[in-house]
């Protein structure tokens, strides 16, 4: 491991805002023009949040995918890195967004629409062919720590730091390199956001019923994951690849 010297990496950019500010926002656009094509619901959800045609849910696939290539192509340039534990770190990330893209598309199974094996199909909620719904419903629990984790990264951290209870991270150290950048804060919003709408709109009041009020948040808020996800991995590799 060789360190990114110091002149390089005062010189360290993010990628524009324009694409971590703006452009999640279009998929919430998207879903409301489908629902003003698409009045009828059953119509609406096979286009936009079915799991074989959805597309919240394959966007989110989509962008899962494009993470672990960046993530990869971040690992390859590990040697850049103050540390073999960053290394080690972007591997795991790595690893765990690829096993994600795969549970979220069940595998291919929700396009090539194979028989899910019986042994499976007895302990998943969904018949489906992953394990995230053989957990009982506690694979909301394991979205839920993820979600907290974010808010903690973009949200908790920065404001220790900026009350002064925690140093900010010199620019090239580990913790600059481990903890999230800006980037990752206005998909946290948006997936809180998304997640308080839900449960306003579709469990607390009886506004679900209505249309426009009854889209999926919840799909919605699995997709701004996966765009944190993404977002978290690009910013190592556009970091990294300035560091030449």
């Amino acid at each position: 491991m060789t360190d990114i010297s110091q002149n390089k990496t005062a010189g360290l950019r993010d990628f524009p805002s324009l694409y971590w500010l703006w452009l999640p926002l279009l998929m919430v656009v998207i879903m409301v023009i489908g629902r003003t094509i698409f009045p009828d619901w059953t119509e609406y959800e096979h286009y936009f949040e079915g799991e074989r045609r959805g597309i919240v849910e394959n966007a989110a696939f989509v962008v899962l995918v494009a993470a672990v290539v960046f993530g990869s192509l971040s690992w390859l340039k590990r040697e850049s890195l103050p540390s073999k534990y960053l290394g080690h770190w972007l591997l795991l990330c790595t690893v765990a967004v690829f096993i994600a893209a795969g549970e979220e598309a069940s595998w291919g199974q929700h396009w090539f629409q194979w028989a899910t094996p019986e042994g499976l199909a007895a302990i998943n909620d969904h018949n489906e062919t992953n394990f995230h719904n053989t957990l009982n419903g506690h694979d909301s629990t394991i979205k839920t720590i993820i979600m907290i984790g974010m808010a903690i990264g973009t949200i908790i951290i920065p404001l220790i730091i900026r009350f002064g209870f925690l140093r900010k991270p010199v620019v090239g150290s580990d913790l600059y390199w481990l903890f999230p950048t800006v980037v990752g804060l206005p998909v946290t919003l948006y997936c809180l956001a998304s997640r308080l709408l839900k449960q306003t709109f579709q469990k607390w009041t009886d506004l679900g019923e209505l249309q426009y009020f009854d889209m999926d948040f919840n799909e919605l808020s699995e997709f701004y994951v996966a765009c944190f996800l993404f977002f978290y991995l690009f910013s190592f590799w556009y970091r990294l690849r300035q560091s030449k």
